[in-house]
């Protein structure tokens, strides 16, 4: 229980209990539990307090010292913490939803199982800080830094991490799905195990990364505004961008032979996704790299430009015309100038789309066009109708290799 003359004299303000913690350096507040609720504690001295359990909801503590505090299962929901020094403190289990800690010092704090859902962390300071298991779902972290922070097992579902700072950082079983990384510096970051699956990585930074048993499916290379195109391979993703995005870079890398599969296509309608999982899906099981291309509007000339790049290297290419209409014009761009590139087409049965242009059944390498007639039967007939006949033109045309 928290000791009444103290709680009493932290009630009187921030002046006469900053005056108190001058003159008697040597006492440590005992605020076990104390109801602090939608105080203005602005600036004030808690370093080394005991706030157990404490309920500090909606509480203002801008600007306060709270080094080494223990806050252990204290209620934190909606509190004002913006640059504060919460500097090894020990926060675990601590409800800390909602929170705002704008370029707060967290630097070494323990956090773990704490629940920090919604809460704002933008350029704060979490180097060093234990947040093994917190529940961190649609947090905002952007521009934080989080060099050797240990977020293993931690859930950062849809976490916003742009231009944050992950050097060192061990990510191992975090689940960070649909996480927005665009500008994250991973400089030796462990990811082994964690869920990566449709991550924005656009402008990464990413050397010496451990990614064994991670899940890197549909990575998204592109910013915001541009047709998404993602593939499976983090460390690949970086090499990708920079051929899609620099010419003298594309330059140097000539047309080889790989394991990269283009899927360009329109996917956002209801269900489409479900045909686009299922293609990179069965890709993969072959040991293909899918880079699919969304193409719900017309791709900019640099775009195209890289894209034949990438197609260049590719095995074969799978199309899907439907709910797309400017693929067969964005097409005929691609596959000018890139020879032994397989195209298998497929289209839905009575969509606009269903008159493939003429000029594309004039490419040498285009397949048969694979008509279905629902999304279940196109998904239950991926193997034989749509990469089979791909991949036995592709083996063709490399000699039967």
């Amino acid at each position: 229980m928290a000791n009444k003359q103290q709680w009493a004299l932290l009630k009187q303000g921030v002046e006469a209990w900053n005056k108190w913690r001058k003159l008697s350096p040597g006492i440590s507040p005992n605020l076990i539990g104390a109801d602090l609720r939608q105080e203005d504690l602005g600036g004030v001295n808690l370093m080394g307090a005991s706030l157990c359990s404490a309920d500090l909801s909606g509480v203002n503590l801008m600007q306060a010292s709270l080094h080494q505090t223990d806050l252990r299962g204290a209620d934190l929901r909606g509190a004002y913490l913006s640059k504060a020094d919460l500097s090894e403190a020990d926060i675990t289990e601590a409800n800390l939803s909602e929170a705002y800690l704008f370029e707060a010092n967290l630097s070494r704090v323990n956090l773990e199982g704490a629940d920090m859902h919604w809460v704002y962390l933008g350029k704060a300071d979490l180097s060093g800080a234990n947040l093994m298991g917190a529940n961190l779902t649609e947090v905002d972290m952007r521009g934080a830094n989080l060099i050797g922070a240990n977020l293993r097992e931690a859930d950062l579902f849809k976490a916003n991490l742009i231009g944050a700072d992950l050097q060192g950082a061990d990510l191992r079983g975090t689940n960070l799905g649909g996480a927005n990384l665009m500008g994250a510096r991973l400089f030796k970051t462990n990811f082994e195990n964690a869920n990566l699956e449709g991550c924005l990585v656009y402008g990464i930074s990413s050397w010496g990364l451990k990614l064994e048993g991670a899940n890197q499916s549909n990575l998204v290379i592109t910013p915001p505004g541009e047709p998404a195109i993602a593939l499976d391979n983090l460390e690949v993703a970086t090499f990708i961008y920079l051929l899609l995005n620099h010419q003298k870079i594309r330059e140097v890398f000539p047309s080889v032979a790989s394991n990269i599969v283009p899927i360009l296509g329109s996917f956002k309608a209801d269900g489409r996704k479900d045909l686009l999982e299922g293609i990179r899906n069965a890709l993969r099981q072959h040991d293909y790299l899918p880079l699919s291309v969304e193409l719900e509007k017309a791709a900019t000339p640099e775009l195209i430009e890289a894209i034949s790049t990438v197609a260049g290297m590719a095995k074969f290419m799978i199309v899907d015309f439907t709910d797309a209409s400017s693929i067969p014009q964005e097409l005929l761009k691609i596959l000018q100038g890139i020879p032994l590139v397989p195209v298998q087409p497929l289209v839905q049965v009575n969509s606009k789309e269903a008159a493939v242009s003429e000029e594309f059944q004039e490419y040498p390498y285009a397949q048969s066009i694979y008509q279905y007639q629902s999304l279940e039967d196109a998904i239950a007939s991926v193997e034989e109708k749509i990469i089979a006949p791909a991949e036995a033109r592709a083996k063709d045309l490399l000699g039967g290799s």
